[in-house]
């Protein structure tokens, strides 16, 4: 039985790894004439408020919006920029969830994203949005390094 890749999911944060990342879909999309989805997950837990914020609440939930407004517009500029039809696809949640969650839904026949490559504590620390969709997504995972690490 031979494996085939028809559809393909991008992972972004628009980070330089992701960088790389989408160059690898791209030329893997176009290889294998397979549909190419861009996804970024706005990731609401960066904005926690401290209590003592409540007051300017009205002025965090406009950046708030407005982060998410800046993050859909430059998803659809990354899609734009490929040259061929990719549809984009915003989600809000935990990263690693909402990729595995999407994954899941469509059927993806492949995943790639960057990944930071932080080792030992700083990856323990911060946590591997990568490494969570490599141990649990549906289907195959391609991630890929900056270039110099």
């Amino acid at each position: 039985m031979e494996a085939s890749i028809k559809k393909i999911i991008l992972a972004t944060d628009f980070s330089d790894a992701s960088k790389e990342a989408s160059n690898s879909a791209l030329l893997l999309a176009q290889t294998h004439n397979a549909e190419l989805k861009a996804l970024h997950v706005f990731a609401k837990t960066k904005w926690n408020i401290p209590s003592h914020d409540y007051l300017a609440i009205d002025e965090v939930v406009a950046g708030i919006e407005e982060a998410r407004q800046q993050g859909r517009d430059t998803l659809k500029e990354l899609a734009k920029s490929f040259g061929l039809k990719v549809e984009t696809i915003f989600s809000e949640g935990d990263p690693g969830h909402e990729i595995i969650r999407v994954a899941e839904e469509l059927s993806a026949d492949l995943i790639v994203l960057g990944t930071h490559g932080h080792m030992g504590w700083k990856r323990f620390t911060l946590g591997s949005v990568a490494e969570l969709v490599v141990r649990h997504a549906p289907c195959a995972v391609l991630t890929i390094r900056p270039k110099g690490k």
